[in-house]
């Protein structure tokens, strides 16, 4: 008899191939300092953030996103400047106006559930995103980089706040006290510097 090809006899069953898949869903290091490949950030910040965006929305994290627009916006949701008020009931006559007050409790029950439900979940999805751009988005030189930090472990749990020094670190070396467009000004003023006491010497010098 022939090999049994569901496992139900005693012959060995030659697993199935399955065609991978994870081109597509595999995560670069996106996030490099500037002091690597010769001073070339591997990608924009604001291209390697849109990645950080994909990969949160593709995640089927609950509530994700408050934690998108937190990112967009470079500051977190403060779920207690949102919370629900109690509405006053607008009514006058005495019944209509219980009734209001019933439904406006109603109202600002479910409410105030929903804001405690996304301040919960945002306060979970904050630490997974922190994990995952440490582990899948930033290169080796990065890492060093920010776990050089002295608020490593405290402000920088916070994925929008860890996501800030990365991007000061993408666009300034170690050893550059100015970013790149700070760097031309200087260079260009040191330039013209230089040509202006090489014209104050020749008028000397034929003076």
């Amino acid at each position: 008899m022939g090999r049994s090809s569901s496992g139900g006899g005693k012959g060995r069953v030659t697993p199935q191939k399955v065609k991978s898949n994870t081109s597509s869903t595999v995560v670069k290091h996106l996030f490099s300092t500037k002091d690597e490949n010769n001073g070339k950030a591997r990608s924009l910040y604001k291209d390697a953030k849109e990645r950080v965006i994909d990969y949160i929305q593709a995640s089927g994290m609950k509530c994700s996103e408050d934690m998108v627009k937190s990112i967009r916006d470079g500051k977190s949701i403060d779920f207690n400047a949102i919370a629900p008020r109690l509405n006053a009931p607008t009514q006058t006559e005495a019944v209509a106006r219980e009734t209001e007050m019933t439904q406006n409790k109603i109202l600002y029950s479910a409410k105030l559930d929903e804001n405690m439900r996304r301040s919960a979940y945002f306060k979970t999805n904050k630490r997974t995103v922190k994990s995952n751009i440490m582990l899948k988005f930033v290169t080796k030189a990065m890492d060093i980089k920010l776990r050089g930090e002295a608020d490593f472990t405290t402000t920088l749990e916070d994925p929008i706040k860890l996501l800030k020094h990365i991007e000061r670190f993408m666009k300034k070396s170690a050893d550059a006290e100015y970013d790149f467009l700070e760097s031309k000004v200087l260079c260009y003023e040191a330039r013209n510097n230089r040509k202006l006491d090489a014209f104050q010497g020749t008028i000397l010098e034929t003076g």
